[in-house]
């Protein structure tokens, strides 16, 4: 079983990351980071499904507050298949069930007997013939109603993953190494002891909240249970209003919120009859918390694994990560160090699952730190602030060559900018003129605008912001190529 209109993903990205700050911030989760890797997480995992879904059929489903940094994200890579994906923004956030539902109620408008692969969007995991013999078996199962996780084969006695029982085997669904199983059971996150009992057994395996159904049988599902039977009814209304245009906001919002908050799991794997799982030694990673930054770097003599630059003395280990400036460490042990333009984080290693309590009182302070990072893709280029305070804002702005930002007006700033390389073309109130590198230009408030570069080299300006309020929202676009004033 290849690629086909029938076979649909949804990329499930709705999460913040809080473990993962200050890497992670709430705009800019650590589905967007890319130091696993060339690409990003969610990059990643919309590439785990070529040759099986078409692009278009690929949906990221997400919160109304992520969707514009997510497409920003997708749409500034060069692949033009993350291009191509499709949107979902629910309208709060209520666990994995509504979330997949929501996505199996819009395609199953689409194709009533679509198959749906769901994958986090904030996972590691090497594809490879192995992954592409799960999912041909995993289709299979779906293809004659069975709900199918892929369990991963565990390399030692984790108490932070949630386990999958393998009963008897489901020969006629084999494909290659992939060999399906009935899952007898689904067990939540074991204590150490349990952990090991569970690896001498050899039975069971790791849940990486991967799934492959049919979209009808998901939803039959929630409906047969009362404490989610309300589920398939309104986001089967959603989609319907999605796809007519009649959508509204607030009614949305009311009754998407009135549902259930629960996980997949609960609400349909653990109680369903006909559920498979897949046992697959591939090489995965929930990517749970800073401590996987050890991973992509080889440690030193005394432990130490250092991203950036920096020296250290008798130091043993710890991690060091740090973005852009000099890092130097002399005696520490057990230390996480992770440094960024805009926030540092020093902890012991064995306080990474608490680091989401920094960023929770960070939040309850107001500190911008954990909502925005200092540097932001869009699909011209991107941008990094370095200097802020009351009243202005100065910019990096680089801009792609061959693209161009939207025509748009501020209410309260106003703009300078200066070339550094590149050179820019500039739209100021209907007028058309050409900066090369030292020229500037003078954009007042209100004045409607638009920057280019027409070269053949990246653009990069100097952007001075000055006004009364200098955020990222005051911002009226009135064409966009991205079609983000829509």
């Amino acid at each position: 079983m290849t690629s086909g209109d029938s076979v649909y993903a949804a990329v499930l990205a709705g999460g913040s990351g809080q473990r993962f700050w200050p890497l992670s911030r709430e705009l800019s989760p650590k589905q967007m980071l890319s130091v696993f890797g060339a690409e990003s997480l969610i990059a990643q995992a919309v590439h785990r499904v070529d040759g099986f879904a078409r692009p278009e059929n690929v949906c990221i489903v997400t919160s109304e507050r992520l969707f514009d940094e997510l497409r920003n994200h997708l749409t500034a890579q060069p692949d033009p298949t993350l291009r191509s994906v499709r949107y979902l923004q629910e309208p709060l956030a209520r666990n994995t069930a509504p979330a997949i539902a929501y996505a199996a109620a819009v395609f199953e408008r689409e194709d009533p007997d679509a198959v749906m692969i769901v994958l986090p969007s904030d996972h590691l995991l090497k594809t490879g013939p192995l992954w592409a013999e799960c999912l041909q078996s995993a289709i299979s199962l779906a293809h004659d109603d069975y709900l199918v996780t892929i369990g991963i084969t565990p390399t030692r006695p984790e108490t932070a993953y949630g386990y999958i029982e393998a009963g008897p085997e489901l020969e006629e669904y084999a494909t290659g190494r992939a060999r399906p199983r009935k899952a007898a059971r689904f067990v939540e996150k074991p204590d150490a002891e349990r952990a090991e009992q569970f690896i001498a057994n050899g039975r069971y395996y790791w849940n990486a909240g991967i799934f492959v159904m049919r979209t009808a049988r998901v939803l039959e599902e929630l409906e047969v249970h009362p404490d989610t039977a309300t589920i398939p009814e309104v986001v089967r209304w959603l989609a319907a209003a999605q796809a007519t245009g009649s959508l509204d906001a607030a009614e949305a919002y009311a009754r998407f919120g009135s549902l259930p908050s629960v996980s997949i799991d609960y609400a349909v794997m653990e109680r369903a009859d006909r559920v498979a799982v897949i046992p697959a030694a591939l090489e995965w990673s929930d990517v749970g918390s800073l401590l996987a930054l050890a991973d992509i770097a080889e440690p030193d003599a005394d432990g130490n694994v250092r991203v950036g630059r920096g020296v250290d003395l008798e130091s043993r280990n710890s991690i060091v990560y740090s973005t852009d400036r000099l890092v130097a460490t002399l005696g520490v042990e057990d230390l996480m160090v992770i440094d960024t333009l805009d926030a540092t984080l020093v902890a012991p290693k064995e306080r990474a699952q608490d680091v989401r309590l920094v960023a929770e009182a960070l939040a309850a302070v107001g500190a911008e730190e954990v909502v925005h990072s200092k540097t932001s893709l869009r699909p011209w280029g991107s941008w990094t602030t370095l200097l802020e305070g009351p009243g202005y804002k100065i910019k990096r702005v680089e801009v792609t060559p061959g693209y161009r930002l939207s025509l748009q007006s501020h209410a309260r700033r106003s703009e300078h900018w200066v070339v550094v390389s590149g050179t820019a073309w500039v739209n100021c109130d209907d007028q058309d003129f050409e900066l090369c590198a030292n020229k500037s230009a003078y954009i007042p408030v209100g004045l409607i605008h638009r920057l280019e570069n027409r070269g053949a080299e990246p653009l990069v300006i100097i952007e001075v912001q000055v006004g009364d309020y200098v955020g990222e929202d005051d911002i009226v676009r009135i064409e966009d190529d991205w079609s983000r004033h829509d």
